[in-house]
């Protein structure tokens, strides 16, 4: 009787011969738990798993210019569209609501935040203020200029701008003194150490959802469904707790 051994070495390399790459599109504000289940799927099944992230605007022009990705994460809006496009399936999966916060310099004392009265008399008082550039298509940029002509201090707001492409920009005006504090969403700031962040006030807090969907040219179609379970179960809602994102029910 004969026995079969395969050495190790080519065992490893008939496994990496049936990896797959797996891409992976998300807003940037879901970076931080699609990164850390997007690795974890990629230890657990041997995939490459690749993840790149950007504004809400950015992901949909990425998709709409033609490129390629199994999976695509953005805020309902945008995958709207995209559905409607015939760029991503029909089928969606809510994965987090986006939490807007205010940062300041690590250490820095907690600002009185109870509510957008509280919000407005910090922004008259601040000397500067980081936020994401409306024109890079963030939409936390827009929205919070949209709260602060709400509040009635949009120009004082406007004149104090320390504008960024990005939140984890934003994060770093913060750190290095540039602005005073930033103001975007606190997923993208958390993973800065310079900074300290809380969060703005229900009454004037963001109610934007990020959801996630299979796009219609999948390579990895099966296996971005996959993925898909992981970060919209258990793991993905401790994930997104984690990033100070809030989960949502669905």
């Amino acid at each position: 009787m004969y026995r079969f051994f395969v050495p190790l070495f080519l065992l490893a390399t008939l496994s990496s011969a049936h990896a797959k790459d797996l891409k992976i599109l998300t807003g940037a504000g879901m970076s931080m738990p699609v990164r850390a289940l997007a690795a974890e799927f990629g230890a657990r099944t041997g995939n490459n798993v690749t993840v790149v992230s950007d504004t809400a605007g950015g992901v949909q022009k990425r998709i709409q210019a033609g490129e390629r990705f199994d999976l695509v994460i953005g805020t309902t809006a945008v995958l709207d569209i995209l559905t409607r496009e015939n760029k991503v399936s029909a089928q969606h999966a809510d994965l987090a609501q986006m939490v807007a916060g205010i940062s300041a310099k690590a250490g820095s004392a907690k600002p009185a935040l109870a509510d957008g009265n509280q919000v407005k008399a910090l922004l008259l008082a601040a000397k500067s203020i980081a936020y994401v550039d409306p024109a890079s298509g963030g939409i936390t940029g827009v929205f919070f200029l949209s709260q602060a002509d709400k509040l009635g201090v949009g120009p004082q707001v406007r004149a104090k701008a320390v504008l960024r492409p990005n939140g984890t920009g934003v994060a770093q005006a913060v750190a290095t003194g540039e602005a005073q504090y930033g103001v975007t969403l606190i997923s993208e700031m958390l993973p800065n150490k310079g900074v300290t962040v809380w969060p703005l006030p229900d009454d004037i807090q963001m109610t934007t959802i990020y959801t996630a969907a299979v796009a219609t040219n999948a390579e990895n179609a099966m296996d971005a469904a996959l993925l898909l379970n992981d970060l919209r179960g258990p793991k993905g809602r401790d994930a997104n707790i984690q990033a100070g994102l809030k989960p949502v029910s669905k």
